[in-house]
């Protein structure tokens, strides 16, 4: 077995205070053969502590298949003084796998009741909002702007495992130890998109809005900061920058109509093409009104509209037809100084966004 330790700076941008006590706190990642414990092996564990200003980080790694129970021992023993996991989707491998091991050699495992924390878990919801093309580890270390040395993946690893066994070779080592640290280090780099989670799940304070053409801009600002600029350009604009976030809302030029709830109590009238209220509509000739459904119980009404996604606090909703899913309102009925009403807008679109759990 080889031990191997090396010191880095300090340079997580992340708070991590925030989900976890530092001091107490490993990052880490192992590498293996396969996919199932049990025919397959573990040939290598890395791990990084924090302290202070430094990142301290160790690998144990097997010289020989046999190596497999004293990487798992020394990797226990190291970690008996912290009490939280951080890992990268390590819920589903890397926790399940070394658990079984520990289960094969009758090892103590006091793992079992650490706090895990799997970025993945906490930042999959993400890929489409920010239209990421793919979830895993190295994709989003390039999209925070972070690239490797490493140019191989842990299952083209596995054949030079095998072939460092029988040779080795110093040159393979390097190789098997470099994907290891870059996945830890880079893991550094992820844990930084919980800045992310943070942002959207902020308290948000809106502080302006001005209209530009055909656009309505709303401006923000949260109790959190983003360290990343951030444009997600759809239908609906949203910038991000430090503490600060601009939603963009097209303004729509056109006709709508406003479904009545209490449909049964309205009139449609044929030839003008909208209902009124049946205490009004008993004074028109039965050949030119029929009782109002639920599709034909509206006003139509022309005006400039913004697209909203929840019908709380809304004094009137409409829609281009009945069953349209998108809802509009009247922009010259919105209260400009309501603040808590576009606060709860801002929210509304992240969560339309899916950048916001429902």
């Amino acid at each position: 077995m080889k031990e191997i330790i090396k010191n880095f700076p300090n340079n997580i941008k992340y708070n991590l205070s925030k989900i976890c006590e530092p001091k107490k706190t490993l990052f880490f990642d192992i590498e293996t053969t396969g996919l199932s414990p049990k025919n397959s092996n573990l040939y290598l564990i890395g791990c990084i502590s924090i302290v202070e200003d430094k990142i301290i980080f160790k690998q144990w790694f097997s010289e020989s298949l046999s190596d497999e129970t004293a990487i798992l021992q020394a990797f226990y023993e190291y970690a008996g003084s912290f009490d939280t996991l951080i890992h990268f989707n390590g819920d589903n491998f890397d926790l399940p796998y070394i658990k079984e091991c520990a289960k094969q050699y009758y090892l103590f495992n006091p793992l079992e009741n650490y706090k895990s924390i799997d970025i993945y878990k906490k930042i999959r919801h993400l890929k489409k909002p920010l239209l990421l093309t793919r979830m895993n580890q190295k994709s989003l270390e390039e999209y925070l702007g972070l690239y490797r040395n490493d140019m191989y993946d842990g299952g083209t690893l596995i054949k030079f495992y095998y072939e460092y066994v029988e040779s080795k070779n110093q040159n393979i080592l390097n190789v098997l130890l470099l994907h290891n640290e870059e996945d830890l280090l880079g893991m550094l780099k992820v844990v930084e998109m919980l800045s992310f989670i943070d942002f959207f799940n902020s308290s948000f304070t809106f502080i302006n809005s001005f209209r530009e053409e055909n656009v309505l801009h709303l401006d923000y600002i949260s109790n959190e900061t983003l360290n990343y600029n951030l444009l997600l350009n759809e239908e609906v604009c949203i910038e991000i920058s430090d503490n600060r976030m601009r939603i963009s809302v097209p303004i729509l030029k056109d006709e709508l109509k406003y479904f009545f709830e209490n449909y049964k109590d309205y009139y449609y009238l044929i030839i003008e093409d909208y209902a009124i209220h049946k205490s009004i509509g008993e004074f028109v000739d039965k050949s030119v009104k029929k009782k109002a459904t639920k599709q034909t119980a509206y006003i139509k009404q022309i005006s400039e509209y913004i697209q909203c996604y929840n019908s709380q606090h809304i004094g009137e909703i409409f829609r281009k037809d009945y069953k349209s899913k998108e809802k509009y309102m009247n922009l010259a009925k919105i209260d400009f100084s309501n603040k808590d009403f576009f606060n709860e807008y801002a929210v509304e679109v992240l969560k339309q966004f899916k950048l916001l759990k429902q």
